[in-house]
């Protein structure tokens, strides 16, 4: 159809300019080859003039915006979403996510905060995952200011963001940040990107995954995440650096679904010159598969892709969440791909979007009001 090719966002420039993925082609395919009953596109509002109040702060030399239904707006004690913006830790602001937030706190009526981070590779892990620590607690060191309720503060992330949640979540069981401020009310992961160690999980193999992100591209985006250059990226690709790391039989015993078993040897030169970079990759801080209790997280919503590279780990992660006893909600998308929530933009927007929409708005409504 038309509409189709009126589609258009940023990161059709920004990937091709990486040289990761020709996005172009890969949503043009992606679009010619599946079922368009539950993906058209069609008209709608001009996000940029949705009755929501925006508002730029700056926290430690970042930018930090807050996005505030005008009916919110002289509330006190509202409840809020803390947003971890996704972009593989290497790409991306909180404005270019601007239409999909702003959308979200008009239709559902919930004051919205996104922080920036930096980003890779001028700093490598665990950085940018720090700062958003010290974001969220800005957020309830100033909820006055924001006019937020602290017994009330969610976390939500999408793709990388979801990793900076989760590793938020964890901290702040470990620096008894829930004592000292209040625990996060609940957490909101869109199709997290959850582990850095295996790229040969199922749902990396299929085809139809790679055309939104691939292995090359995770690769190349852990690299950068992690040292700062490519010069990880085949370690990566053929899931062989944990081998370098002096915790490799410990994770693999622990969780030999995530960490198969390899039958090679490292060579000494090898070992020397990337262990620090094994370690940080079996970091349970940085694959959260690998973290032994989760009870301690409140409620969560899950969102996974059925077309989507990240689609195993998400089921993992759903599996060792629910083992620890933690009230999981989790929705597939089935016939939808990596980033998907993020496509809301004047002119067009994808039915299975506002479907994805509706139930992080009902999981809100749920817990928030």
């Amino acid at each position: 159809a038309p509409s189709v090719f009126r589609f258009r966002v940023s990161v059709i420039e920004l990937l091709s300019n990486w040289g990761v993925v020709d996005f172009k082609q890969s949503i043009r395919s992606y679009l010619e080859t599946r079922d368009m009953n539950t993906t058209l596109l069609f008209t709608t509002p001009n996000f940029t003039q949705l009755p929501v109040l925006t508002q730029e702060w700056e926290y430690n030399g970042f930018k930090l915006y807050s996005y505030t239904p005008n009916e919110q707006v002289g509330v006190s004690n509202q409840p809020v979403v803390v947003h971890l913006h996704g972009g593989g830790g290497i790409m991306f602001s909180p404005k270019y996510f601007e239409s999909t937030i702003r959308y979200l706190a008009d239709k559902y009526k919930i004051k919205f905060i996104v922080p920036d981070y930096p980003k890779s590779p001028e700093v490598v892990f665990p950085t940018a995952h720090d700062i958003c620590v010290n974001a969220v607690k800005y957020v309830f060191e100033n909820s006055e200011m924001f006019s937020v309720d602290p017994k009330r503060v969610s976390l939500s992330g999408d793709s990388f963001g979801g990793n900076a949640v989760l590793y938020v979540a964890f901290k702040w069981r470990e620096l008894d940040y829930y004592k000292k401020y209040h625990p996060l009310h609940t957490l909101i992961l869109i199709y997290p990107w959850v582990q850095f160690v295996n790229l040969e999980l199922d749902s990396y193999k299929q085809e139809v995954n790679q055309r939104i992100i691939s292995q090359d591209s995770v690769s190349i985006t852990t690299s950068f995440l992690i040292k700062g250059d490519l010069d990880l990226t085949e370690l990566l690709k053929n899931s062989s650096l944990p081998l370098m790391s002096q915790y490799y039989q410990q994770r693999q015993t622990a969780v030999p679904e995530l960490l198969p078993k390899l039958d090679w040897e490292p060579s000494q030169s090898m070992v020397d010159k990337y262990s620090h970079y094994a370690d940080t990759v079996l970091d349970p801080y940085a694959s959260f598969l690998f973290q032994t209790d989760f009870s301690h997280l409140p409620p969560t919503l899950l969102i996974n892709a059925g077309y989507d590279i990240l689609l195993s780990e998400g089921l993992l992660l759903k599996q060792r969440m629910e083992e620890s006893g933690v009230d999981v909600e989790h929705h597939v998308a089935e016939k939808m791909f990596h980033a998907y929530l993020g496509l809301a933009r004047p002119g067009a927007v994808f039915t299975s979007t506002l479907r994805g929409f509706d139930k992080l708005g009902t999981f809100l409504k749920k817990h928030t009001q």
